[in-house]
């Protein structure tokens, strides 16, 4: 074997035998394969934006207990009882996606068969969670998800003042307020990651308050839901006590749940 080196700094090399040139052609292919694989376990590409934050399966279902107190001109009613959505069905949609229907029962007593009242939709359309709530749609989560992200919850309806209580500038915003953080709810249930969604943060002394927040645990979906949409009494004789004039407080917590 010759070697002659010239100022540019390639090496010309002489003859070698055929073997050796076989080996010289596959050892890059082991360098490489060496540094990919390294680079693999140092550093993964996570493909995870947070989709499993609400599973869409068929037949997955999910229990709540609700607290529901209305107020009407100072009468104020509560009404307690038990919420069932189920995952009926799902087909294909105009977005090559799935469209999925949510069978929603209630009942007042664990005693009592469930009654359907309603059903709505949920589905993934580009990086949105788009769930219609008896016709009206809300993006309920935008992907990926993480402490900080934001987006338009009213984007594709056209409810009066933006679809709240009260016209606020950044009223129609949603946010991920928390994150990863671990949730322990009244029924006794516990989720180690959870994203909690302010809807709506509003108070205001003179003329009400509109606070909307919910939480969902990963590989669960929605596990707490709390509104409380109040206005008060506006007249002279009662302006800035605070009086509720009308209003609700709805306070849903999940107490069990079933994933296929």
């Amino acid at each position: 074997m010759t070697v002659t080196k010239v100022k540019s700094g390639i090496e010309v090399i002489g003859v070698r035998p055929l073997g050796a040139v076989r080996r010289l052609a596959i050892l890059p292919f082991f360098i490489l394969l060496g540094l990919l694989t390294h680079c693999s376990d140092e550093d993964p590409i996570s493909t995870d934006i947070g989709l499993n934050f609400f599973p869409l399966h068929k037949g997955n279902n999910w229990v709540y207990e609700v607290k529901e107190t209305t107020i009407v001109q100072s009468v104020t009613e509560v009404y307690n009882y038990q919420l069932r959505v189920t995952v009926i069905d799902s087909v294909k949609n105009v977005n090559n996606g799935y469209t999925y229907t949510l069978l929603r029962e209630k009942r007042t007593l664990e005693t009592e068969a469930w009654e359907s009242f309603e059903t709505w939709t949920a589905e993934v359309t580009g990086n949105k969670l788009i769930q219609n709530e008896s016709n009206v749609l809300f993006v309920k989560l935008a992907f990926p998800i993480y402490k900080g992200g934001k987006w338009n919850g009213n984007e594709f309806n056209n409810l009066p003042n933006t679809g709240n209580l009260f016209n606020g500038s950044n009223s129609d915003e949603y946010n991920i307020f928390e994150f990863d953080q671990s949730v322990s709810l009244s029924t006794g249930l516990d989720f180690s990651e959870t994203a909690t969604v302010h809807q709506n943060s509003f108070t205001d002394a003179i003329v009400g308050k509109d606070e909307r927040k919910e939480i969902y645990a990963r590989d669960v979906g929605l596990v707490y839901k709390e509104i409380t949409q109040l206005e008060y009494c506006s007249t002279p004789n009662c302006l800035g006590q605070q009086k509720v004039d009308k209003g609700v407080i709805l306070i849903q917590t999940l107490k069990s749940y079933a994933s296929q």
